[in-house]
């Protein structure tokens, strides 16, 4: 069940998502520009995190994991992703699963 979405631009400064309540799981579209993302409550920085290139996608599981991932631009242009929201019972927990679109 789809729950909400979120436009957000992801630049030098380190953000989080804007979680509504309710919510276990967001799919992720990196619209622009490459990030990197960290699940471990560290800040990730243009050269440490995973990389996820313009153009691909991922998704969130957990609750906990949607409250600490922390997103940054991997160069110095700035990225715009997309996120839908959603709650299931997946059973699935603390997982992003990297996709092409």
């Amino acid at each position: 069940m789809a729950l909400g979405h979120q436009k957000l631009a992801v630049t030098a400064t380190v953000v989080g998502l804007t979680v509504p309540d309710g919510v276990n799981f967001a799919h992720v579209v990196v619209e622009t520009g490459p990030i990197r993302v960290r699940i471990d409550g560290t800040d990730p920085a243009t050269a440490e995190g995973v990389l996820i290139g313009a153009g691909d996608s991922f998704t969130i599981y957990g609750e906990d994991t949607l409250d600490i991932i922390r997103l940054v631009e991997a160069t110095s242009t700035d990225a715009v992703i997309n996120v839908a929201y959603g709650s299931g019972t997946h059973g699935m927990h603390g997982v992003i699963t990297n996709t092409a679109v």
